[in-house]
């Protein structure tokens, strides 16, 4: 660690390198005098911060400490003497906002083959609060900041419009040299909030969003009444305001536990005493950076960010019920602190997840609002869990579609968690068919590795609400680190217009009924600001919050299905649809496939390899009270129910159950059911069936390998349930202690 600090320290001196024009020579002469009045406290300040180095490089802060000491009078050229140095960024340097690269990667060298990433800072504008993130950063990105000195004055849109010039810049250089032309916005605290103004201006300019306590919560919290206060504060004792405001920017208490826990653990002495030495150094170490803040952020500077950044950002923002927030289609990670006194970034995090519509949350467990400065804290770490930095070349390859965007380790571990307490329940167990015919346990099988550039595609029966549909994916990246790419509903993937449910005829709320009585009157102003509902999102399945899209769903159609096969996926289908997965009454087990066999076709013209599937237990373990017949034909809630049903998007343009096979519509109505008490789930996947060969025109010999595919499926169902009659844990109460004592699954027939 100390030698990639004094690294650092080697290679930041040249790495300050304005995107504006450099500052005059006068801003020079007033940054020189500056430094000669401040001799003492900047002495004091890096003899702190060096000393603390010393004993523990933990939590040197190289950054903080060569804005105190590095001056121009150590230029050693003219080219040197261009550049904008640290003290020029920290102390107040004139002129407009300006991108720097607060580090020097890899020689110096500019590595075209890694992302950009820009860090957008908090309200000081310097970045400092971050610096600690930096080198970590730039192990995966080449990085640059955002700094915003001290005198300018532009608004939030000037800030806006800074940034995206500098993007479009990098973008068109990047393209035409042939490098890789992606972008990370990386925005704290108010740079989060301007980070979602870029993105909302110029979302083809940015490819993800990390935002870390965004203020884009600032219009609701205490801050509007209570900031215009403090620029009002004498100027005798501005200097004591950092240290006022404390225990709202950071938490001392875990920030001094964890830096003692640092020493203690790299202590290089034996003496107890020079090891709690060190951290009572270390700790001292933090004041100069923090009295700091006083300097970077004069009182003028802190009403103006106050006004017209973080007040018009958020007007902005949150203008016109969201509908900014909704349009930002960019993949966001939200990392929010549980305990920032500063914002309300925990509840901030939940309202972006609801309305922003590719958004993931991460919370800190006990972090304050200076989370980045927090020992133990890598951006890094967490932007990887979320699958928000570059893939690495050794990563598993989840899918072979270049448009999908897998899910990350932390999504798989979200999911994972809360399907936990039915997976306890159910204990599912999976089978495999051998080409001869011999059943395994698992998943081996089942031809994913061995199908080169095949597609394959797994044909099953859905069970009734599809309760396994999340056992069934997470198995696949169990054994296969592979992504199964379901064709969904368009209810279940939120595609096909408006909200899925009802549209402009859905019943209205009593609020929304009295807010349109009293609308353009007197009363209107003394209602409370009404909160917006989010938009409707896809149906999570899968569990952990997380949708069927984001783990490979995709609105059915037979576009969809050519797509993926091309791409060769590894592509599950239920041709029973939601007829299927909302049976009626004593339709258990039950298939309800369309006799037209164009999946086969499909499956003919791609090479794909078929594995029927069957899966019970579900429908084993529910009641049906009421199906759509039922409520569609009861007198209270009929009318409603059928109405509701007819304005959701159809997954088929023609379904030839009705026009072909004389069958019942296909309605999306759940039936009522009551729970029993959980049976066991079993799948069997059947021997693959190869269709290399066979003539698309033969209409024969598709009916034929269709008409197999059925048997195969029903065949699976029969023989899951005959089997499980001898699993000797067949029943909840035995298979629960056994698993609870032997911390194991509980074996299973065969």
């Amino acid at each position: 660690t100390r030698r990639r600090a004094t690294t650092r320290e080697a290679t930041m001196a040249s790495a300050m390198r304005g995107v504006a024009s450099p500052p005059s020579r006068a801003t020079r002469a007033r940054a020189t005098s500056q430094t000669s009045t401040r001799a003492k406290t900047t002495t004091r300040a890096s003899t702190s911060t060096s000393t603390s180095s010393s004993t523990s490089s933990s939590s040197s802060d190289v950054f903080m400490r060569l804005a105190s000491s590095m001056g121009r009078g150590d230029a050693r050229d003219d080219a040197d003497a261009r550049r904008v140095t640290m003290r020029e960024i920290l102390r107040g340097a004139d002129g407009p906002p300006r991108m720097f690269s607060p580090l020097v990667t890899r020689g110096g060298a500019r590595r075209g083959d890694a992302p950009l990433a820009v860090y957008l800072p908090g309200l000081d504008g310097t970045g400092f609060s971050a610096a600690s993130q930096f080198e970590y950063i730039a192990d995966e990105f080449n990085l640059i900041a955002l700094n915003v000195p001290a005198g300018d004055r532009g608004d939030v849109f000037d800030l806006v419009k800074a940034t995206t010039a500098y993007l479009d810049t990098h973008v068109a250089a990047a393209r035409a040299n042939g490098e890789n032309e992606d972008v990370y916005l990386i925005g704290e605290s108010m740079g989060g909030m301007l980070s979602l103004c870029v993105a909302s201006e110029r979302p083809d300019l940015i490819t993800r969003l990390i935002l870390v306590n965004p203020a884009s919560s600032f219009d609701r919290s205490a801050w509007p009444a209570l900031g215009p206060l403090l620029p009002n504060v004498p100027s005798e004792l501005w200097g004591a305001v950092p240290y006022a405001l404390t225990p709202v920017l950071i938490d001392p208490v875990r920030m001094a536990r964890g830096m003692m826990d640092k020493v203690m653990s790299s202590a290089v002495s034996d003496d107890p005493l020079t090891t709690i030495a060190a951290g009572v150094e270390e700790l001292a170490g933090l004041l100069p950076a923090l009295g700091a803040l006083a300097e970077i952020i004069p009182r003028e500077t802190l009403a103006h960010r106050l006004d017209k950044v973080l007040r018009m950002g958020c007007e902005y923002l949150n203008s016109d019920d969201y509908a900014k927030l909704t349009a930002i289609d960019v993949p966001t990670l939200v990392i929010a602190s549980e305990n920032d006194n500063l914002i309300p970034s925990l509840a901030e995090s939940e309202r972006l997840r609801k309305f922003l519509p590719r958004a993931k949350v991460e919370v800190l467990k006990g972090a304050s609002h200076a989370a980045l400065q927090e020992p133990g804290v890598n951006v890094m770490t967490i932007a990887r869990r979320n699958g928000f930095v570059p893939k690495r070349a050794d990563a598993p390859v989840m899918t072979r579609d270049a448009k999908f965007d897998p899910p990350s380790p932390a999504d798989i571990e979200r999911a994972r968690e809360s399907l936990a307490g039915l997976r306890a329940l159910t204990s599912p167990v999976f089978f495999s068919t051998r080409p001869d015919g011999k059943i395994v346990r698992g998943l081996s099988a089942v031809p994913i590795r061995q199908r080169g550039s095949r597609p394959i595609l797994l044909v099953g029966n859905h069970q009734t609400m599809a309760p396994d549909l999340g056992f069934l994916v997470d198995e696949f990246l169990r054994e296969y680190d592979v992504c199964l790419r379901g064709l969904a509903h368009p209810v279940v993937s939120r595609e096909g217009g408006g909200d899925g449910f009802g549209g402009e005829d859905a019943p209205r709320s009593f609020e929304d009924t009295l807010r349109d009585a009293v609308k353009n009157t007197p009363v209107e102003p003394l209602l409370p600001r009404r909160e917006p509902k989010p938009p409707r999102r896809a149906m999570n399945i899968v569990g952990g919050g997380s949708s069927f899209t984001s783990f490979g769903a995709v609105p059915v159609s037979g576009f969809a299905l050519f797509r993926l096969l091309k791409q060769g996926e590894a592509v599950l289908l239920f041709p029973g649809g939601v007829r299927e997965a909302f049976k009626r009454k004593n339709e258990k087990y039950k298939l309800f496939w369309p006799s037209k066999p164009e999946f086969i076709r499909m499956a003919i013209k791609h090479d794909a390899i078929i594995v029927p599937f069957a899966a019970i237990g579900a429908e084993d373990s529910i009641d049906i009270v009421a199906d759509a017949n039922d409520l569609m034909n009861n007198p209270i809630v009929g009318d409603s129910v059928r109405k509701r049903s007819q304005s959701v998007p159809k997954a088929r343009a023609v379904d030839t159950r009705v026009t072909a096979d004389a069958g019942e519509e296909e309605l999306f109505i759940q039936p009522v059911v009551v729970p029993k008490a959980p049976e066991r789930f079993y799948f069997r996947f059947m021997a693959p069936i190869d269709v290399s060969g066979a003539d698309l025109d033969d209409e024969e010999r598709v009916k034929a390998i269709y008409e197999r595919v059925y048997g195969e499926v029903e065949g699976g169902i029969q023989y899951l349930l005959r089997e499980r009659e001898s699993d000797p844990f067949k029943e909840l109460a035995p298979r629960i202690v056994f698993e609870a004592a032997s911390s194991t699954q509980a074996p299973t027939f065969r």
